[in-house]
């Protein structure tokens, strides 16, 4: 049950947007609500109308908010079978064709894609020699990434997962124990260019091999789905690949033009020359 009405919820948004020019109406209604009433819990405090005077005095706590309000992959190697794929199939396709391609991981906001990526990657050795770019919404967000720590939830999630994609090996050899809780290790993104997203700032280069947008659509309103997939599609040099999770799609937004479908169940797509 909701503990935020709709009329609580958009009060919210209309005052991040005109105090911050944040837009946040881009989220479906349904998970802003829940972030929300999960906000309220985690921070102690009583009602929006408390929370709405918090984010007008205090630019700290709304990064804060911006933060704690982004929804990410929750565990490693989730749907093994794509990281299978992209290890034995997709990656080697690719590096037969470009020189240190780039990998772009846009919107990371627990870093689970990421470190799952970079897992992969260093497993593979010499064989993938690939740039890694991520974009976080804020510091706070980049700052949660790189300290890595890891709930015991999460970490069994992510155990299960990656038994099947890389069965025998163990992902504990990727942790380290810092007062008796799991963090990745520190030198696994010591490779990776962290950017923070800025409206007037492209995502992709010429170098952009893969975007990595997986589980980003889920909680999304079509409107924003489909003008995140029209930004990246177009920033995207032909022969890109474009990935979003299983459970999301591409088609119905009128792109047909832009991509042509690699893998239908994986959900793999190819940027196509625009006429």
């Amino acid at each position: 049950m909701f503990s935020i009405t709709p009329r609580e919820a958009s009060s919210v948004i209309r005052v991040i947007k005109s105090t911050y020019g944040t837009d946040l109406s881009g989220f479906t209604m349904a998970s802003f609500r829940l972030r929300l009433s999960h906000i309220l819990k985690s921070h102690a405090i009583r009602d929006t109308r408390v929370l709405v005077g918090k984010l007008l005095e205090d630019k700290d706590y709304y990064e804060t908010f911006v933060r704690d309000i982004s929804i990410g992959s929750p565990d490693l190697f989730r749907d093994p079978d794509f990281w299978i794929h992209l290890r034995d199939r997709l990656l080697p396709d690719i590096l037969k064709s470009r020189l240190y391609p780039e990998i772009v991981v846009p919107e990371c906001v627990t870093g689970d894609e990421l470190y799952s990526l970079v897992v992969l990657l260093q497993e593979a050795g010499n064989d993938f020699r690939v740039d890694l770019v991520a974009t976080c919404r804020n510091k706070l967000i980049m700052d949660r990434i790189l300290d890595g720590k890891l709930s015991n939830l999460r970490y069994k999630n992510s155990r299960d997962n990656y038994r099947v994609f890389n069965p025998g090996s163990s992902i504990e050899d990727y942790f380290e124990l810092r007062n008796g809780t799991r963090h990745f290790r520190t030198d696994l993104l010591q490779g990776v260019e962290f950017r923070l997203q800025s409206p007037d700032q492209t995502e992709c280069s010429d170098k952009t091999a893969l975007v990595l947008y997986r589980n980003r659509m889920l909680y999304m309103n079509p409107e924003l789905q489909s003008t995140r997939l029209r930004q990246l599609l177009q920033e995207m040099k032909e022969g890109t690949c474009l990935v979003t999770g299983i459970r999301e799609t591409i088609e119905g937004f009128g792109l047909d033009h832009l991509y042509t479908v690699v893998s239908p169940d994986l959900k793999i797509y190819a940027k196509i020359r625009e006429n």
